[in-house]
């Protein structure tokens, strides 16, 4: 295929995942080196879990605004300036010397961090019909993050943890410039720009009648369960393998890696099949893999049977794709970037639970408790979606 016939929405998709690996990587840099930054800084854990804490919240809180202001000025310069403060953000990091400076430099890698999502993913769906394939190329960006771990571990143990730390903006700025390089403007290829206020977008009434309508409402709720298992896996699974299964670190990073690249392998997949088959096949089949994998990992007391456990969560963890396409197929071109970003926000910051409840259950009475608590979560998040199929059909 010749430069010329190469559609400029390959590029535009090329674009994306290295912007999403660019503002992920930013984020994955800190939980490497988490030790190092503590002893560096001369914080405690409870500083550094305000840290983790603000982050959360404001990348959740930052998915309605940076949707709003996508539709009305455009998503591609939302994007530039996500990637653009992911820079910043990383470079504050690094040159934290107080647990303040350390805290608001977090939650501004929270802020830039969740600016950048919804924008990005209505680009795409101006672009691509499939919207299912795309979404699902666009996630291995954040996927294969997971995979660079032993390289940052490496740049942190030979150079120190601020030059890891800011190996955040060494990546995140060749993709800010590779974006504004390669995407083009507004032109032929976008719709004209949003004459709609901004701040009636954000009315609230205008959003509620948004998350009233039941196909909204109904993914969001799918939504908001799959994510708090996604969410509790991706920070708790180590910890899992090494406390609970009793495997070496070595080996417990090992099959870490592992469920990355299986969450990397199965994006692309679900995707291309929730825009051949269908969204709720798609969503059922991934969220039951899901369960079936943490019910592996209470019960399992061999290390294979713990193998095929984190499998089985990396390939529930590819319900994205198709339910973030759930949503896009609701919402109209006039409202996919405000109203993605409002459904992400309410589904992220009720994700943000998951820390309090995981963290009780295994207070109260182990880790059992907390892979069953995440195994019902998912369950009923299929629950949710097959009772509304029923529904539909009758």
């Amino acid at each position: 295929m010749s430069l010329r016939s190469w559609p400029h929405r390959r590029t535009v998709l090329a674009c994306c995942v290295v912007a999403y690996f660019g503002v992920r990587f930013a984020e994955y840099v800190l939980t490497i080196v988490y030790p190092d930054v503590r002893a560096g800084v001369g914080v405690s854990d409870l500083t550094l879990g305000v840290g983790f804490t603000a982050s959360t919240v404001t990348y959740a809180l930052a998915q309605l605004p940076s949707g709003a202001l996508g539709d009305r000025f455009g998503a591609r310069r939302v994007v530039l300036a996500a990637l653009l403060g992911t820079a910043v953000a990383s470079l504050l990091l690094a040159g934290a010397t107080s647990g303040a400076v350390l805290v608001g430099a977090m939650a501004l890698l929270g802020a830039v961090g969740g600016a950048y999502y919804s924008p990005a993913t209505a680009l795409l769906a101006d672009r691509f019909d499939a919207t299912g394939r795309a979404i699902g190329v666009h996630r291995l960006g954040a996927q294969v993050v997971g995979l660079t771990g032993p390289l940052v571990a490496l740049v942190g143990v030979r150079y120190g943890w601020r030059v890891a730390l800011a190996s955040g903006a060494a990546v995140a700025l060749p993709a800010f410039v590779g974006f504004a390089l390669f995407v083009r403007p507004r032109g032929q290829s976008v719709p004209p720009e949003s004459t709609t206020a901004l701040r009636e977008r954000l009315d609230a009434g205008t959003l509620r009648e948004l998350l009233s309508r039941r196909p909204i409402a109904v993914t969001t709720a799918v939504a908001a369960l799959a994510q708090f298992a996604d969410t509790a896996a991706f920070s708790y699974l180590p910890a899992v393998l090494r406390t609970y299964h009793g495997l070496s670190p070595t080996l417990a990073g090992t099959l870490f890696a592992g469920y990355f690249a299986v969450q990397a392998a199965i994006q692309v997949p679900t995707g291309w099949l929730s825009d051949r088959v269908g969204r709720d096949p798609v969503v059922v089949g991934t969220l039951l893999s899901g369960v079936a994998g943490f019910c592996l990992l209470v019960v399992g007391d061999r290390t294979a049977v713990v193998t095929l456990g984190v499998g089985l969560v990396g390939v529930g963890m590819g319900w994205s794709p198709a339910v973030q396409s759930r949503f896009l197929d609701h919402l109209d071109a006039e409202e996919s970037g405000h109203g993605f970003g409002l459904v992400r926000t309410v589904y992220i910051g009720f994700a943000a639970l998951c820390g309090l409840v995981v963290g009780g259950a295994v207070t109260v009475s182990g880790w059992g408790l907390a892979l069953s608590t995440l195994a019902g979560a998912m369950a009923l998040a299929t629950l949710v979606v097959v009772v509304s199929r029923v529904e539909r059909k009758w």
